[in-house]
């Protein structure tokens, strides 16, 4: 009997010292954040290039302002993070630091505008992406700073971008023998290049207006029922092509595009 006491006894002095050691290893991971630093973060992009410097970035962009918890105790994982929006261009947020100094990590989240081109662009406007990849750090940040950070986003044109110029030409090309080269009047022209295409009709003096993909060559192409024989009215189905040159803006000049003899195509 006295031998069965001992060993519950025993067993629950065990029990008692296994739950003291859990109870000191809970109590290593206790955070000590009371003592906090202010960090001024003043956030900028490019929204009009217009304008000589920045823009500030729009109200109410969010930004997550974080310190890892393993700056408080090298057992802790995960982040003290704290979410903030824009506001007048700056965020303003009070972090916990240590005597020794932590790193806070500033992660704006994109955000979708308008920019202004610069003048004479192909486009007045573009939408575009503004980012900061990677975030920005402010590095050793002590009790009762108030740092001050500039951040300044990057921006990116989304995939499906697409811009187009605005150019006048004059059609040239052998449609009948005996008159030779000569202005083409309504001659129904594709421009194509890879999945896009536009076509256009030539006027009464064998000029078009057209919208190209800028900074990217294309093909034009149109048939015709070409005169093919002096002293005799007969005809037969002609293709014309020609290459086209790239342009980087519109223009109002006229310029020439030479079709050629053009190829039987019955």
């Amino acid at each position: 009997m006295r031998s069965n006491l001992m060993g519950v006894l025993l067993m629950a002095v065990a029990m008692f010292t296994v739950s003291c050691d859990d109870a000191i290893e809970t109590s290593g991971l206790t955070l000590d954040q009371t003592q906090e630093a202010t960090i001024t973060t003043y956030l900028y992009a490019e929204l009009d290039k217009t304008s000589l410097g920045l823009e500030l970035a729009p109200n109410g962009t969010k930004v997550f302002v974080s310190v890892e918890n393993s700056a408080f105790n090298s057992k802790a994982s995960g982040s003290w993070i704290d979410t903030v929006y824009v506001q007048n261009g700056m965020i303003e947020s009070v972090v916990p630091v240590t005597s020794e100094g932590v790193t806070v990590k500033i992660t704006p989240a994109d955000f979708i505008q308008t920019q202004v081109q610069a003048h004479h662009s192909t486009s007045e406007t573009l939408s575009k992406i503004f980012k900061v990849p990677g975030g920005s750090t402010v590095g050793n940040v002590k009790p009762g700073e108030n740092r001050v950070h500039e951040i300044t986003y990057t921006d990116e044109d989304f995939d499906n971008l697409a811009e187009f110029v605005a150019r006048r030409f004059t059609i040239w090309a052998i449609t009948n023998v005996e008159d030779g080269l000569k202005e083409v009047a309504g001659a129904e022209i594709t421009f194509y290049n890879g999945d896009w295409s536009q076509t256009v009709t030539s006027n009464s003096v064998g000029i078009i207006e057209v919208s190209l993909p800028k900074s990217q060559t294309t093909t034009a192409i149109f048939t015709y029922d070409k005169k093919w024989e002096v002293d005799n009215n007969n005809r037969k189905l002609y293709r014309y092509r020609s290459q086209v040159a790239s342009y980087n803006e519109s223009s109002p000049v006229l310029g020439d595009l030479n079709f050629g003899a053009g190829e039987l195509y019955e």
